[in-house]
C-alpha cells in the first residue's frame, strides 16, 4: 500500500470517528429528537383487569407481611412469586377463575365505557353542526 493510500485510508478513519463520537453524544441524541408526549390517563376509564397470580398476591400479602415483618415490598413480591410456583394447579384454578370473572367484568365496562366515548364525539359533532 502506497503512503497516499494509508493517508487517505486514515483520514477517512479518523472522520468516522469524529462523526460517531458527535452522533453519540447525549446533547445531540436531545437536540435530534423530541419526546413524545404521554396522554393523560382518563380517570373515567375502566380499570384494567386483574391476573390470577395478582388475585392470590392479594390474599396471601398481608400472611407473607405478618410472618415477615421485616420484609421489604421487593422481599414480599418475592416471596409471593415463590409461593404462586410451589402451588398446584387445582389450587391456582381457584385464582385463575377469580381472573377469568374479572376479564369478563373488564370486557364489558371497556365496552361500555368505548360506546359512551362515541356518543360523546358524536353529540359534539352534532352541537357544532347546531351552532352554524
Amino acid at each position: 500500500m502506497s503512503e497516499r493510500e494509508k493517508r487517505w485510508f486514515n483520514h477517512v478513519a479518523d472522520t468516522e470517528k469524529k462523526k460517531a463520537i458527535i452522533n453519540s453524544s447525549p446533547v445531540a441524541e436531545n437536540k435530534s429528537r423530541a419526546r413524545k408526549q404521554k396522554r393523560p390517563k382518563d380517570p373515567n376509564a375502566p380499570k384494567r383487569a386483574l391476573s390470577g397470580f395478582f388475585w392470590f398476591s392479594n390474599e396471601e400479602r398481608g400472611k407473607v407481611k405478618a410472618a415477615n415483618p421485616d420484609f421489604g415490598v421487593g422481599e414480599v413480591a418475592k416471596e409471593l412469586g415463590k409461593r404462586w410456583g410451589e402451588c398446584d394447579e387445582a389450587f391456582k384454578q381457584k385464582y385463575e377463575e377469580m381472573a377469568e370473572r374479572d376479564r369478563a367484568r373488564y370486557d364489558k365496562e371497556k365496552l361500555a365505557y368505548q360506546l359512551k366515548q362515541r356518543e360523546d364525539l358524536i353529540g359534539t359533532e352534532d352541537f357544532d353542526e347546531d351552532m352554524e
